[in-house]
């Protein structure tokens, strides 16, 4: 039986060099990569090639970019950094915020009418990490998490919080891209993230569905906007 095996991507194959020349130890942390330009002549391919390698990488934790110097290995690696990548996509990326607005938006209209007490104080608990992060001047991406999930658990149906687990580790990933952005590279705060998720607590502890389905479906699509734009 012959087996097709997919092809990878040009980006993945440049992403993939990449990795392997951090791993062997030819790319150290904190070097700086060389420009698109030269990395597009050096492999031969485009520079958009070039481009989505590296934000591919980005979000991956493993580099980063300083506005007008450009693109450097991160000084520690992510964890789990000897085991194998998986790139993700700018489609991944709509695909997955997509998803979460279909899931989530249904999630807080039913926490309105299901949530009891001890979800509240499980919200409350999440929003209150989040906020820590907004004063230490933290990312606080599994704060983040953990409120989301706070409210699919507290719809009652263990479908939903399955569904969220199954995507778990790219919404953690992309959820700490959004705070990088924020904090980083926007002149904005990432308070604003935790506002609109204080937004959403209230009006799910005021059983105020379409303000909480309102408030969810305007923090994933400007998480969406954020993310799609710079990307």
């Amino acid at each position: 039986m012959v087996v097709a095996l997919a092809r990878k991507k040009i980006y993945e194959e440049i992403a993939d060099i990449i990795l392997s020349e951090i791993k062997s130890g030819k790319l150290k942390p904190g070097d700086k990569l060389p420009a698109i330009t030269k990395m597009a002549e050096s492999y031969q391919v485009s520079q958009a090639s070039i481009r989505e390698a590296l934000n591919s990488l980005k979000v991956l934790d493993v580099i980063h970019v300083k506005h007008g110097q450009g693109s450097f290995i991160n000084e520690q690696m992510p964890l789990g950094f000897e085991q194998n990548f998986e790139i993700i996509t700018k489609a991944d990326i709509a695909n997955l915020l997509d998803l979460r607005k279909i899931i989530e938006v249904g999630c807080v209209r039913a926490a309105c009418e299901k949530a009891e007490a001890h979800h509240h104080e499980r919200m409350a608990e999440a929003l209150g990490k989040m906020w820590t992060a907004v004063e230490n001047n933290e990312l606080g991406e599994q704060a983040d998490y953990d409120f989301h999930m706070a409210i699919a658990v507290s719809t009652g149906n263990p479908l939903l919080a399955n569904l969220l687990e199954d995507v778990s580790e790219t919404m953690i990933r992309t959820m700490k891209e959004t705070r990088r952005i924020w904090l980083y590279e926007t002149e904005k705060s990432i308070q604003k993230i935790y506002d609109e998720h204080k937004l959403i607590f209230e009006a799910i502890k005021n059983e105020d569905a379409e303000a909480a389905a309102k408030s969810m479906y305007d923090h994933l699509k400007g998480v969406e906007d954020v993310l799609l734009t710079n990307y």
